[in-house]
């Protein structure tokens, strides 16, 4: 009888025991099914081709927006690629008027569509502001110019909270002559509000955001007010573009800004250029202020020549990732520059991208893996990096950490007083004409894509009833279900194919001491 509850205990124990088991080998699985993504693309055709932004969508995959010179007739299209996860084109546009057209800024809209803006010049009759929106497969749906008699500019969008866009550009139609330009249309593209913020001298955006509190912060840089020859320029105003405050920061020299963010705690996180400060050349500078611009700190990252910074964006740690190019670092020429930073603007890690010609990354978005996603230029193509979530892409040679020098200084900061007016822009609808290239695809580290899987070969491809592992040489296949017990197992060489009800599954491919475990839906 004293047995009993012993025998009973450890029944009970066993079963403990197992179901630990299982969920340790389901969260191992799980782990290795949302291994970080790493690939490195270059894509284009036959001309110049160029990438100014990117965003993850929310299929997993990203879209890519700049343009290219081949289909342009001596002009520019606009260029628009749409990949899956792993940097594969699921398909790509371009669109063109008659002049040249190109993009600066593209982001995904509620409605799984794109906007994007940017520039064209049609017929010769000076630059106005371009913004095309276009369904989820990159079908126009409308597009429309905005502007004056002069050259009218667009380099940043933003899909607002009612449904709507945010633009931001500069002017030489309106305004003092040299303007910042901000746009705000409905969801049709129609014009709610426009305004211009300047002074007597050439005063520039090239980020906006919407705020938390329903209004805009734009970032760039102006010859009107501050310290020097240009300083950043930051203008927040409310949900009709009237001015909040406006504040510069700077010194003697160029201090530029090429976008922004808010941040977490409600302030602002700025990332350009500067020569006023550094190490030599220019240098990348960040400011970080609070939500009244007020100066929290402000640094510079550089070597003995020109480095320089196109996009930030605030880490899920609380910290920064900042991309742009390097002059004073990698394999030659310049190079893509991917800089991590904690809270306090403090180095964590610094890579360099590229090879001894000209590589710049124009735009860096986290990725929902925990890694970035890098966009810009490679010579004449376009330039997509995925690295996981210390800048790594596997064993190859475009890679290289590098050791900027860090400068902790304390810019002037001023109060501005921008003219404000309220232009009538002109607005009409046009007519582009677009198609679908055959693109062009490089893959400058092959390695690195395999290196995602831990194994050389070896690709697990579910079909209805089953499961088919293709690989090369010989390997063993186990397949898991979700409580942890194997199903089945084989050995094969070169293909395996096992019959599996349909459900979900854990496939495991030990080949060679390496190792694949990928998550499985057999229907």
């Amino acid at each position: 009888m004293k047995s009993y509850p012993l025998s009973t205990f450890a029944l009970w124990s066993r079963g403990l025991i197992l179901a630990l088991l299982s969920v340790s080998l389901v969260a191992l699985f799980i782990e290795y099914a949302h291994a970080q993504v790493r690939f490195v693309r270059a894509y284009g055709i036959p001309g110049y081709n160029v990438a100014h932004s990117v965003q993850r969508t929310s299929d997993g995959g990203y879209i890519v927006a700049g343009w290219t010179s081949y289909l342009g007739g001596g002009g520019n299209n606009i260029l628009l690629i749409k990949t899956d996860a792993n940097g594969d084109i699921q398909w790509a546009k371009t669109y063109g008027v008659t002049g040249t057209e190109e993009a600066y800024s593209v982001q995904q809209t509620s409605d799984g569509g794109y906007i994007l803006a940017g520039n064209t010049i049609i017929g010769g009759s000076g630059n106005e502001v371009l913004l095309i929106k276009t369904d989820a497969f990159g079908n126009v749906q409308w597009a429309k110019t905005y502007g004056g008699t002069l050259a009218d500019f667009a380099h940043s969008v933003q899909q607002t909270s009612d449904g709507g866009y945010i633009v931001a550009g500069y002017t030489w139609s309106f305004g003092t002559g040299g303007d910042i330009l901000l746009i705000k249309t409905d969801a049709n593209g129609n014009v709610q509000w426009a305004k211009t913020y300047g002074g007597t001298g050439y005063d520039v955006a090239f980020s906006v955001r919407q705020t938390s509190d329903g209004g805009y912060i734009v970032a760039g840089f102006t010859y009107s007010f501050g310290a020097g020859s240009s300083d950043i320029f930051l203008i927040k105003t409310d949900a009709f573009g009237n001015v909040q405050w406006a504040k510069t920061y700077g010194e003697a020299g160029n201090d530029e800004a090429y976008s922004v963010q808010q941040t977490s705690d409600g302030g602002y996180i700025v990332a350009g250029w500067t020569n006023s400060f550094g190490a030599g050349g220019g240098d990348v500078f960040l400011i970080k202020t609070n939500a009244s611009g007020n100066l929290q700190w402000a640094k510079t990252y550089g070597g003995p020549v020109d480095d320089w910074a196109n996009s930030v964006q605030q880490t899920s740690d609380g910290g920064y990732i900042v991309a742009g190019f390097t002059y004073s670092f990698g394999a030659g020429g310049d190079d893509v520059f991917l800089v991590k930073i904690d809270t306090f603007g403090n180095l964590q890690w610094v890579k360099t991208y590229g090879g001894t010609g000209s590589d710049n990354a124009s735009s860096v978005q986290k990725t929902s893996d925990g890694g970035y996603i890098v966009a810009g230029r490679t010579g004449s193509k376009v330039f997509l990096i995925k690295t996981d979530a210390n800048g790594d892409i596997g064993s190859c040679s475009i890679v290289s950490s590098a050791i900027p020098t860090l400068g902790i200084i304390s810019p002037r900061v001023d109060v501005a007083s921008p003219s404000v007016s309220s232009p009538s822009l002109g607005v009409n609808s046009v007519s582009l004409t677009d198609a679908s290239p055959s693109l062009m695809i490089l893959i400058p580290c092959p390695s690195t894509i395999s290196e995602s899987c831990q194994i050389t070969s070896g690709i697990i491809t579910p079909y209805k009833g089953g499961i088919k592992v293709s690989g090369s040489g010989e390997f063993e296949v186990k397949v898991y279900n979700v409580s942890g017990g194997i199903v089945k197992s084989a050995r094969g060489k070169n293909e395996v194919k096992l019959e599996l009800s349909r459900g979900v599954y854990f496939v495991e491919v030990v080949s060679g001491g390496k190792v694949i475990r990928e998550k499985v839906v057999v229907r």
